[in-house]
């Protein structure tokens, strides 16, 4: 639960309020704060109504901000993303692959190619289909234009032949042209 800026100010009046009623009730079982002296307090919410008004006030406000805090947190829930795409839907049930084996194919499918150095991916499965989010380091003086366009053309084909899945779009960004020097394997990530 992810509290707003709001709710985490009200949160902070109540742990405020909750503390001070907590050293009270210590100093009260102690014997530090004395017995007329806790009766010569609540003895003026008596005395005068404007007192009373004001205790009123300050529980009525205290239960609010309970209230709200209570239900903090709980609107709209966010929609997951499916960690899978639909293959193929028979009689018999659904065929599903997950996004992690489709990122190993896209990944395998881009670094197949010569002037590709690294490659990071990223991947949503929608009921349509999956979007694919390539990002790319490729070798200096490569036409990216082209490369970039082929790319998205073969693993279109690619992708959709092997799985059946349909490829919505395919998003290439080229990071650098430049070779890494000696960097590990790129991590990719799959949402």
């Amino acid at each position: 639960m992810k509290l707003k800026v709001f709710d985490r100010i009200l949160l902070g009046i109540l742990l405020i309020a909750a503390i001070l009623l907590s050293f009270v009730l210590f100093g009260i079982a102690a014997g530090l704060i004395q017995e007329d002296m806790v009766a010569g307090f609540i003895s003026l919410f008596y005395m005068f109504r404007e007192n009373a008004l004001i205790l009123a006030g300050c529980g009525l406000v205290l239960l609010l901000i309970s209230v709200k805090l209570l239900f903090a947190g709980r609107g709209k829930k966010t929609e997951s993303r499916p960690a899978s795409a639909l293959m193929r839907q028979t009689e018999h049930g659904g065929t599903y692959i997950s996004l992690e084996a489709l990122d190993t194919m896209v990944q395998k499918h881009c670094r197949a190619l010569a002037r590709v150095r690294d490659v990071h991916t990223t991947l949503h499965s929608t009921e349509t289909g999956v979007t694919i989010g390539i990002r790319l380091c490729v070798l200096p003086d490569t036409d990216v234009v082209t490369l970039s366009s082929e790319l998205q053309k073969s693993l279109k084909e690619n992708i959709e032949a092997l799985t059946g899945i349909q490829v919505n779009e395919i998003g290439v960004l080229v990071e650098s042209a430049a070779a890494p020097a000696n960097t590990p394997a790129a991590v990719s990530r799959v949402e």
